[in-house]
């Protein structure tokens, strides 16, 4: 079985009543694992097994459900947007054009008694309305092109309910011109030409408004795609060449001048230079770039000349990541979601329903066709989701944007959510709250000399990757040094590694280590506890099953960690730091960056035993770390957030990628999490209270009270309907504006 997710681009999406019936058309499919369509911004995320189901096997079915899917990269989809903008500001343009000089005509002699031209004759006067309609009906046509196939497949959504409101209150007035034409001018008041009209204009409004703040709210991919060069500078057949950037192959040799943007991943071969990579990390400090240094595409170059060979081209490169990162976090659905969509899984069937019995329930009580009719146009219109179906999905895609500019990348909406959830955040140290760039201090030997000890310490730990290794491989090196070889090499996770050199038995880690090995390290204590509390991690080191002496390295705090620290204790979060490392050197680190909470000497099972204990007594836990032996715990961990320097195992089992090292955005991400959350409630409950609200109001509590008929409620009705959508869509862009607090003293990588 091969799983693969796709994120598609859908086309006729007006309510979250689509997104329900396309996820329900295509997990109908075989090997389907999971459907997930999005409203916000019209997308459906799919994951299915390849050997079961093909890709045009899910379009074809989304196409038969009545919708249809855009291919193309990013970059169409944006243009794909703005064109539907467009559009819609031109219907919007023509539907006003005509709705208001209708409404004006119809209303000025009741209203102001002004006399308007036909109004002599009642038929001329209710056909010239009549004709200013027509031209409105034809600029809402997609409502009903979409809506009343909706019905008919049993799927009614948002245009089914406008194009049902408008579609009744058209024939209804086609009906009375021909009672006119016959003689009743009595039915001269029931003409509802201009609510239909101005029904159409008002949902017009709201639906240009919410198409633009769709393509607001997508501010974070569009200013990352802005921001790829068009054309790059190659050399083909020694001779330099302008091509569309498209157009580059790995292996490529780019030219890349000061000032200009980076056209794809690749490494430097000649040149030095300063690369702005605040697009990638948020960090506004530019970064030194030499030989055989990575760049990466879409970043700039500061005063320097580079010759770069292009490895990652197009889809591949670190900047596509990125954007399928958040597209795809933008295409989940945060369980607040699921909500909205129960209710609007019922709430479009339930309001045919309802505005049917209104309608009857009026007539039955002796009241007129024509308040019966309006009624039922009312309760129609004023119904329409929108709102709903906007509430969750336009904070989850300014949430995720507004995290991807400060470097932090959501791999999903559920995740984003649950980060403003958090009450507890355990810390790695090493590479976390610390450089991660270690370096030996001090060198205690006992029964040989330092540069003996440091030689056997290096030649065993010459083929590590870990921090402390390559601090003591460094540290050999400097002084000059000859590294022996090493033979029959074993590396006992969380505690050290064993090896031969020169036939000797060296053995270098920890405490735990030595106590395996039986080695008494009495004769060193001293020296261990005094350089542990000054912060610094100590390594025995035995040969032959006796203490040889202590490598003692320091690895410098970040300069915010004690600022990342005190801005989670603000916000009512635990920090906890989690650490391999001996007693006393995490205590002095815990002091230094003000928490109280240290758990030291841990194994990557107790980080997760950590982890799941915390979970026990109710905690909503996020762990940060950079290391292999930290993705068991954040796996487990509710948000797990990788450091974007760490390892690929680290960040591949994160939940939360943070593209930069400054520890200011572990508190951020926090904030950005409780800030949409925040905004979703405040969307729904403006949803649920504008329905909660208008709904009696159009269904005829005014006149039940003695307030008397109003013919023009549907055009009340409609513009209501319109501003509740617009007022979810503006509240979620207010979230575009918000600040994290831990970020007061400046940007990543600004000074304070």
């Amino acid at each position: 079985m091969s799983e693969t997710k796709e994120t598609l681009r859908v086309g006729g999406m007006t309510c979250s009543a689509c997104a329900i019936k396309i996820e329900s058309s295509v997990k109908k499919l075989p090997g389907i694992s999971e459907a997930v369509a999005n409203f916000g911004n019209n997308t459906a995320s799919v994951t299915y097994d390849d050997g079961k189901i093909s890709h045009d096997q899910i379009v074809k079915a989304i196409t038969k459900a009545g919708y249809s899917v855009i291919e193309g990269d990013a970059k169409s989809i944006a243009e794909a947007d703005l064109k539907e903008a467009r559009d819609r500001k031109i219907n919007l343009l023509i539907a006003i054009v005509f709705a208001i000089p209708l409404a004006v005509y119809s209303m000025a002699g009741m209203l102001f008694n002004i006399k308007v031209p036909l109004s002599d004759d009642c038929l001329l006067y209710s056909l010239a309305q009549m004709v200013l309609c027509i031209p409105v009906l034809w600029s809402g046509r997609r409502f009903y092109i979409r809506g009343i196939p909706a019905l008919i497949r049993r799927s009614p959504s948002m245009d089914t309910l406008v194009a049902l409101g408008t579609g009744v209150g058209f024939t209804y007035s086609l009906y009375c011109i021909y009672r006119i034409w016959e003689g009743d001018m009595g039915f001269m008041d029931s003409l509802s030409f201009d609510s239909a009209a101005m029904i159409i204009a008002f949902v017009s409004i709201g639906k240009y408004l919410e198409a633009r703040g769709k393509v607001k709210t997508n501010d974070a991919v569009n200013s990352l795609l802005d921001m790829e060069p068009a054309e790059a500078s190659v050399i083909r057949d020694g001779k330099e060449v302008r091509i569309p950037a498209e157009e580059l192959v790995e292996g490529d040799i780019m030219l890349v001048r000061p000032g200009e943007g980076v056209p794809a991943d690749g490494t430097v071969l000649e040149g030095t230079s300063s690369i702005d990579e605040s697009m990638l990390t948020g960090e506004s400090i530019p970064v030194t770039k030499k030989v055989g240094d990575k760049v990466y595409g879409a970043t700039v170059n500061g005063t320097g000349s580079l010759r770069v060979r292009a490895d990652q081209v197009g889809k591949d490169t670190v900047l596509y990541q990125i954007i399928g990162m958040i597209e795809g976090a933008q295409g989940t659905k945060a369980p607040m979601a699921r909500l909205a969509d129960r209710v609007a899984a019922v709430f479009v069937p339930s309001v045919l329903l309802i505005a049917l019995l209104c309608c009857i329930a009026w007539l039955v009580s002796g009241r007129s066709i024509s308040f019966s009719v309006t009624v039922l146009v009312s309760v129609l219109v004023i119904s329409c989701p929108c709102a709903l179906g906007l509430a969750t999905p336009l904070a989850i895609i300014v949430g995720t944007g507004k995290a991807a500019k400060h470097g932090i990348l959501f791999k999903s909406a559920a995740k984003l959510e649950a980060s403003g959830r958090i009450d507890t955040v355990i810390l790695d140290k090493t590479g976390t709250l610390t450089e991660g760039k270690p370096e030996v201090t001090d060198i205690v030997a006992s029964g040989t000399d330092e540069d003996t000890l440091l030689a056997i310490s290096a030649a065993a730990e010459s083929d590590s990757e870990h921090p402390l290794a390559t601090a003591i491989v460094k540290a050999a090196k400097d002084r000059g040094i000859a590294i022996p070889a090493y033979g029959s090499f074993e590396s006992l996770t969380g505690n050290g590694i064993r090896c031969t050199v020169d036939g000797k038995t060296v053995s270098i880690g920890n405490r735990g280590l030595m106590e395996m090995s039986e080695t008494d390290v009495s004769v060193l204590e001293e020296d261990y506890n005094r350089l542990s509390s000054q912060a610094k991690t100590c390594m025995f080191v035995a040969i032959d099953g006796k203490a040889a002496g202590i490598i003692a390295v320091a690895d410098p705090l970040k300069e915010n960690s004690a600022k990342a620290v005190a801005t989670m204790k603000s916000l009512g979060v635990r920090p906890i730091m989690v650490t391999g490392d001996n007693e006393a050197t995490a205590k002095a680190v815990g002091r230094s960056v003000g928490i109280d909470e240290v758990v030291f000497g841990a194994l990557p099972a107790d980080k997760l035993a950590k982890v799941k204990k915390l979970q026990v007594t109710q905690c909503t836990v996020g762990m940060v770390g950079d290391g292999i032996n930290d993705a068991p715990a954040l796996t487990q961990a509710n948000v797990g957030m990788a450091v974007g320097n760490g390892t690929d195992i680290a960040i591949g089992a994160a939940d939360v990628v943070l593209m930069n090292d400054d520890p200011r955005t572990v508190p951020a991400t926090l904030e950005i999490g409780r800030a949409t959350v925040a905004n979703i409630k405040q969307n729904l409950f403006l949803a649920f209270v504008y329905n909660a609200i208008c709904i009696p109001i159009a269904a005829g509590l005014p006149y039940v009270l003695g307030m008397g008929e109003f013919s023009h409620m549907p055009m009340l009705a409609a513009a209501a309907m319109s501003l509740s959508s617009v007022s979810v869509t503006l509240n979620a862009l207010r979230l575009g504006k918000f600040k994290p607090g831990a970020f007061k003293d400046g940007e990543p990588g600004t000074s304070p």
